[in-house]
């Protein structure tokens, strides 16, 4: 633990000791927020989906491995762009794997334009493996299903051995 520990606090705080030629954690933000409404706006397609996510990637290699912090609250400030960054690739990704639009959750794909197909009607947790976005398909009820207790109380009492 002592070596990951170390390699975390090494790179939270790099960019204090970063030169003041990079840019600070305002035109971070910016740019962060421009990809996300260019990229990742009300209609969504495949491609700009995936514009998105190279241009975040380009944005991790380059602004933001230069970027500098000038103070212990720029650095704060650093640090939230940088896990809003990986928020925004999370929401472009689970964007990716959703492929059909739905009204209940005012997502439009231009690629799959039928509204609410009923085979989509599920939820798509995605999580990291092996450096690729993996999802999977899950009931939107799963909770009430076996393995799991029939009410969110119950449910909690079983997982959390109450």
């Amino acid at each position: 633990y002592k070596a990951q520990l170390q390699a975390e606090k090494s790179a939270a705080y790099a960019p204090l000791k970063q030169s003041r030629s990079g840019i600070g954690w305002k035109e971070l933000n910016y740019a962060i927020m421009k990809v996300l409404q260019d990229y990742c706006g009300k209609y969504k397609n495949e491609n700009t989906l995936n514009g998105g996510l190279r241009l975040f990637k380009e944005l991790r290699e380059n602004e933001a491995a230069g970027a500098f912090a000038a103070n212990p609250h720029d650095l704060g400030r650093l640090l939230e762009d940088f896990a809003m960054m990986s928020l925004s690739e999370c929401i472009l990704n689970a964007s990716l794997s959703r492929k059909a639009s739905d009204s209940y959750l005012g997502f439009y794909r231009y690629d799959y334009p039928v509204m609410d197909p009923p085979e989509w009607h599920k939820l798509l947790p995605i999580r990291m493996e092996n450096d690729k976005v993996k999802s999977r398909d899950l009931p939107v009820d799963y909770h009430l299903k076996a393995p799991y207790a029939s009410t969110y109380e119950e449910n909690y009492k079983l997982h959390n051995g109450l």
